[in-house]
C-alpha cells in the first residue's frame, strides 16, 4: 500500500484489470493552502501554448490512451473529453482556466500540463460516506442518479460509464466528472486526489504528476 494514501484504497472490478487509479492524501498546510501568483500561472500556461498546438495534442500518448479507454466503454471522448485533454485544449485555444478555489486551481493547471485527469475529493464528506477507506472503481448501474459539480439536477447514468463508489455514492464519473457532495470547497483540512490510470499511458507519467501534486502543496 502506498503511504501517500493514508490507507485509502481502491477495490478495482475484474472487468476493469488494467485500470489502477494512484490515491493521495493531503493535508492542509498549517499556514494555509498555498495560492498561485497571477504571474506564475500565466507562465506556466504560456508554456503550455509553446510546447504543443491542438493537432499534436490529439497524438500524444497519454491523449490517445484515455480516449482510447472511452472508445472501449462505447463514449465519444470528442463529446465527453477527458479532464487533462480538456483542460489542456482550453488553454490552447485560448480561453481562461476556471478560477474554483486555490486547491483546484493548482490541480487543474497540473492537469493540463501533464494530460492527466485528476480527481479531487474532501477527505471529511468523503470518510462519511465510505468509513472502511475503500473505494470501489466499476462500471456505473444504468438508471442510478449522479449528481456532478455544475449540475442543476441529477443525471441517470447511462451503465456504459465507469464510476467511483463511496459505499452506496457514485461520487465520480472516471475520468472526467466530479460529483456534487464531495467536491472541494478550498477551505478543506484534507483532500483526496485520484490520478486516473488507464491502459497506455506513457510510462513513469502517473508518478511524476503525482510528485508534481504532492511538491505544489509543499511536500518533499
Amino acid at each position: 500500500m502506498d503511504p501517500r494514501s493514508q490507507g485509502w484504497t481502491v477495490d478495482v472490478d475484474p472487468s476493469l484489470p488494467e485500470v489502477s487509479p494512484l490515491l493521495l492524501v493531503v493535508k492542509r498546510p498549517e499556514d494555509g493552502w498555498p495560492v498561485l501568483s497571477l504571474d506564475e500561472i500565466e507562465s506556466r500556461l504560456e508554456a503550455i501554448r509553446a510546447s504543443v498546438n491542438l493537432e499534436e495534442l490529439r497524438a500524444e500518448p497519454a491523449v490517445q490512451a484515455y480516449r482510447d479507454f472511452y472508445w472501449k466503454l462505447g463514449i465519444d471522448p470528442t463529446k465527453k473529453r477527458p479532464a487533462g485533454e480538456a483542460l489542456a485544449r482550453r488553454v490552447l485555444q485560448g480561453k481562461p482556466m476556471p478560477k474554483i478555489n486555490p486547491i483546484v486551481d493548482i490541480y487543474n493547471l497540473i492537469s493540463a500540463e501533464t494530460r492527466i485527469a485528476i480527481g479531487g475529493y474532501n477527505l471529511a464528506t468523503l470518510t462519511s460516506y465510505c468509513p472502511d477507506k475503500v473505494l470501489r472503481l466499476c462500471p456505473a448501474t444504468k438508471g442510478e442518479h449522479f449528481l456532478g459539480i455544475g449540475m442543476s439536477d441529477p443525471v441517470l447514468l447511462k451503465g456504459n460509464q465507469v464510476v467511483f463508489m463511496a459505499g452506496k455514492l457514485p461520487f465520480a464519473i472516471f475520468p472526467y466528472r466530479d460529483g456534487y457532495q464531495t467536491k472541494i470547497n478550498g477551505d478543506d483540512k484534507a483532500v483526496l486526489f485520484a490520478l486516473e490510470d488507464v491502459p497506455g499511458l506513457p510510462d513513469g507519467l502517473l508518478e511524476y504528476t503525482a510528485e508534481l501534486l504532492l511538491a505544489s502543496f509543499g511536500y518533499d
